[in-house]
């Protein structure tokens, strides 16, 4: 009976060391298949995260040459539009195109980000645009000022002093004949009953050339008018112009630092 209750104890001892041996291996075998995949899940993510900065990467070199190309073309335009007004000139409007083209890929950069780099491409985008709205004012005081002095300049003033010298030329050289003629026959010129006559033409003539004379300002005075103001906007074109020099140098640095970054900024 005793090695029976001996037997039996043992017996169930060792069932117990199997079934903590079973509990334990299976333990085990849980902890070792989260690991594996929580390794398998590390791996998916961080191949995903590599995905992602590469077509991150490729989107933004896109939306950044996009952007140049842009502002290549604006720049080609600002540089052969020449002056406002003249016939054979280049218009606003590809001008004011090419700037909208700019500013909707500027949009484009502000969804890819950075913000630095979005923000100079704003800002470059901005700028374009106000050499856009600048230039029209020029053009726009062009058009109102300037054709119609040429005009009055060509068509009257021109004239008018031509033929105010003229007759003054023309009343000298009449003067001078006469007083020739007086000379050789001695007799004086207040005399000759012509010298009356040819004194008023005179006067006559230097009224003429007063009269062109004072248009020839008048038109002057236009011209130097137009020219200040246009100066003036010249003068803000420029401004701008160089103010803009420093925003494309901080896009360029800006965008080649993203672009070469191994983990490049989301935003």
């Amino acid at each position: 009976m005793k090695e029976l209750i001996v037997a039996l104890v043992a017996a169930v001892f060792g069932l117990a060391g199997t079934v903590v041996g079973a509990a334990l291996t299976a333990r085990a075998a849980k902890k070792g298949a989260v690991l594996s995949a929580q390794a398998t899940l590390q791996q998916v993510h961080d191949q995903a995260t590599v995905d992602q900065s590469h077509w991150l990467r490729q989107q933004r070199l896109q939306a950044y040459e996009g952007f140049l190309a842009a502002w290549d073309e604006c720049l080609r335009l600002i540089d052969t539009v020449g002056l406002p007004g003249d016939s054979e000139a280049s218009e606003i409007n590809p001008l004011k195109e090419a700037a909208g083209r700019m500013t909707e890929r500027a949009r484009r950069i502000d969804i890819l980000g950075p913000a630095e780099v979005a923000q100079a491409a704003e800002e470059l985008a901005d700028s374009i645009r106000r050499d856009v709205t600048i230039a029209t004012k020029l053009k726009k005081l062009t058009e109102a000022k300037l054709p119609s002095a040429a005009e009055r300049m060509t068509n009257e003033t021109a004239p008018a002093m031509a033929a105010a010298r003229e007759a003054v030329q023309e009343t000298r050289r009449q003067m001078r004949d006469l007083v020739g003629e007086t000379n050789e026959s001695g007799r004086p010129l207040h005399e000759d009953p012509r010298t009356a006559e040819l004194f008023a033409n005179f006067e006559r003539a230097q009224e003429v050339a007063d009269a062109a004379i004072a248009r020839a300002h008048e038109d002057g005075d236009r011209i130097s008018a137009f020219l200040d103001q246009a100066t003036v906007i010249v003068d803000e074109l420029k401004r701008n112009q160089e103010a803009r020099a420093y925003t494309r140098e901080r896009f360029t640095t800006a965008a080649r630092h993203t672009l070469a970054s191994a983990n490049p900024p989301t935003s």
